[in-house]
């Protein structure tokens, strides 16, 4: 069972709260916001589809033991990043690896943080 640990970061500040550190074991291949609730995280959320764009994150490590990115993830991330890189600047997303967590699915460990925008 892959191991997701989770950051979660406070609202108002965008830096971890006192809930960093957090660690959830998910079935492989289970989508990530589906594995969180499960076991009683609630992460953001809204149309739970691919689309609004509230359950984004950042994956910090194990990029690479995350599901391949869907058209429909890839154009509400593309769309998140251009309208935060208008607010913010072009280099405010450097080192950052959005996703969706509702379309997201774990192949193994990952680190996570909820993602501000």
């Amino acid at each position: 069972m892959p191991t997701v640990s989770v950051s979660i970061l406070n609202s108002r500040t965008n830096k971890p709260s006192s809930k960093e550190n957090l660690a959830f074991e998910l079935d492989e291949s289970e989508i990530i916001y589906d594995g969180l609730d499960r076991q009683g995280l609630k992460l953001p959320a809204g149309c739970l589809a691919g689309s609004c764009g509230t359950c984004k994150i950042n994956v910090i490590s194990g990029i690479e033991n995350c599901s391949s990115i869907s058209s429909v993830e890839q154009d509400t991330i593309d769309h998140i990043s251009a309208d935060y890189k208008e607010k913010h600047g072009d280099n405010c997303l450097d080192n950052k690896n959005l996703r969706l967590a509702c379309r997201a699915k774990v192949k193994g460990p990952i680190s996570i943080e909820t993602f501000k925008i």
